[in-house]
């Protein structure tokens, strides 16, 4: 079995986000500031010894590398920002594919969303993400990532790098984007894209979606937030599915009007594994499983967060051991992770204050079993 987890980039300084969010912001900025919201609310959290790093530093990015792989992760999936040509966040994906000292695997997830002030209840468009029909832009677009595909610690699948879109639905020309990728992937000598979709919520034509990806990750603990809903409210459960399919900018309109009516919400971590170790028993493959680390989005929400509560390495050990066995009894040998460092997510298997490295020793302690089991099997 094999653990990869989810990576963030926004922990560097760009000129957008200065003139944005104020000079020299990163999401540092929120985690440092962030408030409990009652007794026993962890919050703000705090990295092992105040390591509040800078991720432009080619040196964070190496330190990194090493620690997940001392500790038995089999690697990251970068968070991949691409807006018609203009690139954000992107030096810690180079540092890492140029560091040779590791040998982690990776891979790319584009999160294709439009970036807007939602954080501070304010919907006004920062970076608009737009979908020329121009096929020059994809074949841009394509040629930026090739130097990613063609190392050779590039996660692949029968000669088929992997490649992941957030948000699927919201790309106007999916098919068309997918067949030219595909071209351009066997004129380079590989088999085409291994094509996976990230699936937060129901959708009303997701089988048109998804019959054109290789495979599709159910992304945690959005899936576990959205079925708690739809259990609340009927008529989320009804409306859900075709809000979801209207037009980006009149959802990020509707989820405007929905956070200025939302307060602060916890769901218990435990009832988030029985749900995520469920659909694992009745999903078949192509789907994949993510689990949470943790969740905690009140350094960017505020009063207005989503929080797990009772997350701790002891019970994600236990969980993970047996969504493992649950994963392997059907053939499949990766689970995601969410995520190695979305502090502001409170989403993290990078050593904080509280737990050090608690949750990094889990992966270890995992990894090391099920190879050893691997092996003996095949003695």
């Amino acid at each position: 079995m094999k653990y990869m987890a989810f990576y963030f980039p926004q922990f560097h300084t760009t000129p957008e986000n200065s003139r944005w969010w104020g000079e020299g912001f990163t999401d540092w900025h929120l985690v440092k500031k962030a408030q409990p919201l009652h007794d026993g609310h962890y919050q703000p959290r705090q990295p092992l010894n105040e390591n509040y790093y800078d991720l432009a530093d080619e040196q964070v990015v190496a330190w990194q590398a090493s620690l997940a792989q001392k500790y038995g992760l089999h690697g990251f999936n970068f968070y991949h920002y691409w807006f018609d040509g203009k690139l954000m966040l992107e030096k810690p994906m180079e540092a890492f594919r140029d560091n040779l000292d590791h040998e982690l695997s990776y891979c790319i997830t584009w999160a294709n969303e439009t970036w807007t002030r939602q954080w501070v209840g304010d919907p006004e468009v920062l970076l608009q993400q737009n979908y020329s029909a121009d096929k020059s832009q994809w074949i841009i677009h394509f040629n930026y990532l090739l130097s990613f595909f063609q190392d050779e610690r590039y996660k692949k699948v029968d000669n088929k790098p992997v490649f992941c879109i957030y948000r699927p639905e919201l790309h106007s020309y999916l098919e068309g984007y997918i067949d030219c990728w595909n071209q351009l992937a066997k004129e380079q000598g590989f088999a085409g894209i291994h094509w996976v979709a990230i699936k937060s919520y129901p959708m009303v034509n997701e089988t048109s979606i998804y019959r054109l990806f290789d495979a599709v990750i159910k992304f945690q603990p959005r899936v576990f937030f959205n079925e708690q809903k739809s259990q609340r409210s009927t008529l989320w459960k009804c409306l859900q599915p075709v809000l979801r399919m209207l037009p980006e900018a009149i959802q990020i309109k509707l989820a405007h009007i929905k956070q200025t009516r939302s307060r602060a919400t916890s769901f218990d971590y435990e009832q988030l594994w029985r749900s995520i170790i469920q659909d694992a028993l009745n999903d078949a493959p192509p789907v994949l499983q993510s689990v949470a680390v943790d969740w905690d989005n009140t350094p960017r929400y505020g009063a207005r967060s989503h929080y797990l509560q009772g997350a701790s390495p002891e019970v994600f050990a236990a969980q993970l051991e047996k969504l493992t066995q649950v994963e392997q009894s059907k053939g499949n040998d990766l689970i995601f992770i969410n995520a190695w460092n979305e502090w502001s997510e409170s989403a993290y298997l990078e050593p904080d204050q509280r737990f050090r490295y608690g949750y990094l020793d889990v992966i270890r302690d995992l990894s090391c079993r099920y190879a050893e089991d691997s092996q003996a099997g095949q003695v």
